[in-house]
């Protein structure tokens, strides 16, 4: 083999293995969507970010100590608290 021959093998394997882990991460993602909740009403607030989520949001999972729980969107927000862009806690329940 010559040098340019093993430098295409070398950027198709390269290739192969990015569109591999492109797929799982989108899939990773897709999981985590379907993970959050739609019938609950309560909301977890995060006091680190200062953000409230719907049960179940990934982000939520990577909060740092421990969440508060509110019994709706309202009260998150009488507390000072944003919504998550990720979830839509205000968004429409199931």
């Amino acid at each position: 083999m010559n040098n340019n021959m093993v430098k295409i093998a070398i950027v198709l394997v390269v290739a192969a293995v990015l569109a591999v882990c492109f797929k799982m991460y989108f899939t990773s993602l897709d999981e985590d969507f379907s993970n959050i909740s739609r019938t609950e009403t309560y909301r977890m607030g995060d006091h680190y970010t200062g953000f409230y989520h719907r049960p179940g949001c990934p982000k939520l999972k990577q909060t740092h100590g421990g969440g508060i729980r509110f019994e709706n969107s309202a009260a998150a927000k009488a507390e000072g608290y944003s919504a998550c862009d990720r979830c839509d806690p205000d968004g429409p329940n199931e």
